[in-house]
């Protein structure tokens, strides 16, 4: 990862001027430790997975904290949950601007304690895969700065900056940074997308919630991607698993707080017609997703039943990259009326 620049260094860089703590969000192996050392390089840097800091953080986060020099940055921060209520007090107690800098990953419990402890005290930034100008060495695209800006009439002019070769590739191993830059070996992705999958189910999962049928939820996670960029129904999922549908509801806002599945909802605003109001949604890397499938190569993509559904999920992945990188705020939505006329990504913000 070392030849990549991420652009989210810059803009975590400006929350750090403007918050007394910032949390970079995101799933498993995203490059989330990579970007934060390198955002403060000369900070402290305490990992919770490493067990003697983690029993200090845990036996007293407030004395724990206390004895920190900031600016100091806390990787896995979800680890020792305790630590928020703590951040809480170490910020009123002095507000400056850029004193921590935490990490944490796919956890439903990292966000809800972020919010609710921390609430007006901390900016909070979503750290996805590459962007295409990540994986590409690629200048910033006007594309952005245009809607910004609402000179729609200005994306008339734009022109392609990559191959649908690059584009084939980056779909089918995805955005995580390891099987990105080692896309050109298929062995070494196929293991690492095996291993990521594992150990997401059987380490991070278990860990997260002990109570959990570990079994139903894979075979959940499997079905799911098979109903990437469908309207999701619940009732047909809990049949097949033999469960409730409120179990299926509590699976899908696992898979989505974990950042694997990303729900789009219905945009139903001040509109005369009869829309669909049932959510619907795409994984969230679309290297996962082919992996799932058993897609490897680009023949495989180009024939599979699925592939309309895995690169729109790609492409509506990379525009809210681009949108999030930016922090130009937006929602995001589908449209769908009942004969079936469909936008598949529509976007609100202060640019209309």
């Amino acid at each position: 990862m070392a030849d990549i620049t991420r652009v989210a260094k810059s803009r975590i860089h400006h929350l750090l001027a403007r918050f007394p703590c910032v949390a970079v969000l995101g799933a498993r192996q995203v490059g989330k430790t990579t970007l934060i050392k390198k955002v403060l390089p000369c900070a402290p840097f305490y990992d919770m997975e490493r067990q003697a800091e983690f029993q200090r953080a845990k036996a007293d986060p407030d004395f724990f904290l206390s004895a920190l020099e900031t600016p100091v940055v806390i990787d896995e921060a979800q680890k020792v949950p305790e630590l928020f209520s703590a951040l809480r007090v170490a910020i009123d107690r002095d507000r400056r601007p850029g004193r921590f800098l935490i990490s944490g990953s796919g956890s439903p419990e990292l966000l809800k304690g972020v919010v609710e402890s921390l609430a007006g005290r901390v900016a909070l930034f979503e750290l996805g895969g590459f962007s295409s100008e990540e994986m590409w060495g690629l200048g910033a695209s006007p594309f952005y700065e245009i809607v910004k800006e609402k000179r729609f009439d200005d994306l008339r002019g734009l022109r392609p900056r990559t191959t649908p070769g690059q584009w084939t590739a980056a779909c089918i191993c995805g955005t995580y940074p390891e099987p990105f830059l080692k896309r050109r070996d298929a062995e070494h992705v196929r293991l690492w997308m095996e291993n990521y999958f594992d150990a997401y189910v059987k380490r991070d999962i278990r860990d997260l919630f002990p109570g959990l049928n570990i079994l139903a939820y894979r075979t959940f996670l499997q079905m799911l991607a098979g109903a990437s960029g469908e309207i999701l129904n619940a009732s047909n999922f809990a049949r097949s698993l033999d469960v409730s549908q409120p179990t299926v509801k509590s699976y899908l806002r696992i898979a989505e707080g974990t950042f694997l599945w990303r729900n789009l909802p219905s945009y139903v605003k001040n509109v005369a017609q009869r829309v669909a109001h049932m959510p619907r949604g795409h994984w969230r890397d679309a290297g996962l997703l082919s992996h799932l499938n058993r897609v490897r190569s680009a023949p495989e993509l180009r024939v599979h039943p699925q592939v309309g559904r895995i690169w729109e999920g790609f492409i509506i992945e990379e525009l809210l990259k681009g949108f999030k990188n930016r922090m130009i705020a937006c929602d995001a939505f589908y449209y769908r009326t009942p004969n079936q006329a469909e936008i598949d990504l529509l976007l609100e913000g202060d640019f209309g």
